[in-house]
């Protein structure tokens, strides 16, 4: 089973969640805006859950080791268990390679997520196996996982980090790298002692008190088979969760020094058999998932210099207490990841010391590949292993793909099981069970957390609906559709809450036409305690049959620590606003004018207002707050305003709700990141601040200069 927010995912039984109602619906009156549908993507290949559905991957290259682009589905043969297969999908997924800069890590996080597209990048998760690397050594994974997520992620590609001792420092499947880097920076290796230098203490310890009939033992030997048990039930909750995520290859980074057990020994350890049960699962579980396993070893060469250091002379040589045994320690560890690596069709890096080439080869394995699909002649759900063999007809050239998958049992679930409320519709919770996002009903998410009572927080959650997502029936001269929507909540503990929504949509004729231009807006609130959270929500249209879902991580800070703390920032604009609203945030209520807005992308005429609460942990003592709204442009400040506030004109707790006005009109089209910023006057003057990306946009030169949304909200700042 994996940790923290993958965890969440693939557990059996997972608690529900309370249910809400977001009420009665008022909806904005204003002109209508002239703003054309946009048109949804087609979705990936998928085979959906068939039982005779087989996906296989396979990589196709010529003797010079060249990626072939140009083969069609009558160039390609599969075979399983000897018996051909009919080919019905062969696609080429041909994805670009990473550009060789880094990004710089200072990169302000998106606070908008949209599944305008479906996912079309990579996909990997990074397990560090904490339980398997020695902890002086920490720094060398912390370095090496960290050059892989800055260099070889890049635009589209998603990864998870997950810790093989289940620490609830992971973090589920993201395109943000710094939540991936922070994730990766809380790794602290916890090996065991080598167990040769264990059996030399214990050699020795006998020998010291006359005990020389004893046998030598390792101390530490039944926890050392735990630990390599947990490192492969970890693999095989990964990969059992990947098998979830179809219509695409997928890889399991493995950080690890290896297992320094022997699986084979059946005689002398107790736990081989179970170990090799494990391992074979832990396969099992990759090739039926399609996913491949790459293990890094980041000690590279000389990797056992530590425990050298260590020996201690023994004076019967024949027992193997020096360098020989711990000679023995590193091949049983590096053949347990090379096993792994080649079993999967994946890629072992031991005992070596480029791990940028072991990079580049993961990347290029997963950028330039075909996807096969095939409905087996065979049927039947036996829960057996069946081989498979994919060829093409074109001389000269090799194929890389998986030689054999488990076929599903009786018994076994296709899809996992989901959380959600009681009320929640079925087809919402196939949705929030999914690992990944889904297109198809057009939405974004914004979700901004603000002071509850107590610990908990209020999160502000804004979720807006492209045009034209409704089909609308007209009944005594109303439009009428019905819109479902959850929104549940995960954290590092898989503790798991949320809401459901059910908004009847009962429009007048001039709203219909509003809500078909620019889309219909929703506000809801879930209370949630500090931490780290993956938002899921959900939504359909019951009239137009089209449901879709986005996934959003989410930081809740304590608003109490530290003397000084913004709530997240809320955005709207004089030209968003005409997009008909549902529902309202209750902190909010009667103190901003201009509703808010998922939408990044302004035009140049537009003006945005700025909506942020500030908490004051030290109100009691009077002093001054400066606060300042700025616009920045590659470090260049274009816009700049300040205020000032006394602790005098505070609400009791501290706390004041601050409204800047940026306008447009004299910034350049390109991006700009706006930042709010307070700083107190007392003591060592503390300042906290809060920051996001928006895009400035040249309207059309054939639309009228009217208030409109601009031309493209959805797309990505």
């Amino acid at each position: 089973m994996t940790a923290g927010l993958l965890a969440a995912f693939v557990a059996l039984a997972l608690a529900g969640t309370s249910n809400g109602h977001v009420g009665a619906i008022t909806l904005a009156q204003a002109p209508p805006a002239q703003q054309s549908s946009t048109p949804l993507p087609r979705p990936p290949i998928s085979f959906g859950v068939e039982v005779s559905a087989v996906e296989v991957d396979a990589i196709v290259t010529d003797k010079a080791g060249n990626v072939v682009r140009d083969l069609t589905r009558d160039d390609f043969e599969i075979r399983e268990e000897g018996k051909p297969q009919q080919v019905d999908v062969a696609a080429f997924v041909d994805l670009p390679m990473p550009p060789i800069e880094q990004p710089p890590e200072d990169i302000v996080a998106r606070d908008v997520r949209t599944n305008e597209k479906p996912f079309e990048g990579r996909l990997y998760v990074i397990v560090l196996d904490d339980l398997h690397t020695g902890g002086t050594r920490s720094m060398q994974v912390k370095r090496e996982a960290r050059r892989f997520i800055r260099q070889y992620l890049w635009d589209g590609d998603l990864a998870a980090v997950v810790f093989t001792s289940g620490r609830s420092a992971s973090q589920d499947l993201t395109d943000n790298r710094p939540l991936l880097l922070n994730s990766v920076d809380k790794f602290m290796g916890q090996r065991l002692r080598s167990s040769t230098l264990n059996l030399i203490d214990n050699y020795n310890s006998n020998r010291a008190i006359g005990a020389t009939d004893e046998p030598t033992r390792d101390p530490e030997k039944a926890a050392r088979g735990y630990n390599a048990r947990q490192a492969l039930d970890t693999l095989k909750g990964v990969a059992d969760w990947l098998s979830n995520i179809r219509g695409r290859r997928k890889a399991i980074v493995f950080f690890s020094e290896g297992f320094d057990y022997d699986i084979h020994d059946l005689q002398n350890t107790s736990d081989s058999s179970m170990l090799l049960t494990s391992t074979r699962g832990v396969i099992t579980s990759a090739t039926r998932g399609n996913t491949s396993i790459y293990s890094v070893d980041p000690r590279g060469l000389h990797a056992m210099g530590d425990e050298t250091m260590e020996l201690q002379p023994v004076l019967d040589t024949s027992l193997g207490f020096d360098g020989s045994g711990l000679r023995n320690e590193q091949r049983l560890a590096a053949d347990s990841l090379r096993v792994l690596a080649d079993e999967t069709l994946g890629r072992a890096a031991v005992e070596t010391n480029d791990f940028v080439g072991a990079f580049e080869r993961i990347v290029k394995d997963n950028s330039s590949y075909y996807l096969l699909g095939y409905r087996s002649t065979n049927d039947r759900r036996d829960g057996r292993y069946r081989q498979l063999k994919v060829t093409v007809r074109r001389p000269g050239l090799s194929v890389r793909a998986r030689t054999g998958f488990l076929a599903p049992g009786r018994g076994r679930k296709l899809e996992p099981p989901t959380w959600a409320g009681s009320k929640t519709p079925d087809q919402l919770k196939e949705l929030l069970a999914r690992p990944m996002q889904q297109s198809g009903l057009l939405m974004s998410v914004h979700a901004a957390p603000f002071r509850g009572i107590g610990k908990n927080a209020n999160v502000m959650v804004t979720v807006q609906f492209g045009p034209g997502s409704f089909r609308f029936t007209e009944k005594g001269g109303e439009f009428h559709d019905i819109l479902d929507m959850t929104v549940a909540a995960v954290n590092v503990n898989s503790k798991i809450s949320g809401n459901d929504s059910h908004v009847n949509l009962d429009l007048k004729p001039q709203t219909r036409r509003m809500v078909d231009a620019a889309g219909f807006r929703v506000i809801s609130q879930i209370d949630l305690p500090p931490g780290r959270y993956q938002l899921r929500v959900a939504a359909r249209s019951v009239n137009a049959s089209t449901a879709g879902s986005v996934h959003y991580d989410l930081e809740v800070p304590d608003f109490s620590d530290g003397p000084l703390a913004i709530s997240g920032l809320v955005l709207g604009s004089a030209a968003v606003a005409v997009v008909p609203t549902g529902g309202a945030f209750e902190p909010l209520q009667g103190v901003v004018k201009v509703p808010a807005t998922t939408f990044r992308n302004f035009l140049a005429r537009d003006t945005l207002t700025l909506v942020a609460d500030v908490y004051d942990n030290e109100w009691k003592t009077a002093h001054t707050l400066d606060i300042t709204t700025s616009v920045r442009q590659q470090g260049i400040v274009k816009f700049h305003s300040e205020a000032e506030r006394s602790t005098a004109e505070l609400l009791p707790g501290g706390s004041f709700i601050h409204n800047a006005v940026v306008p447009l009109k004299d910034l350049a089209p390109g991006d700009y990141t706006l930042r709010l910023e307070v700083g107190s006057r007392m003591g060592k003057r503390p300042s906290a601040f809060r920051e996001l990306n928006f895009t400035v946009t040249e309207p059309p030169a054939e639309r009228a200069p009217a208030a409109t949304p601009s031309p493209t909200p959805f797309a990505r700042p």
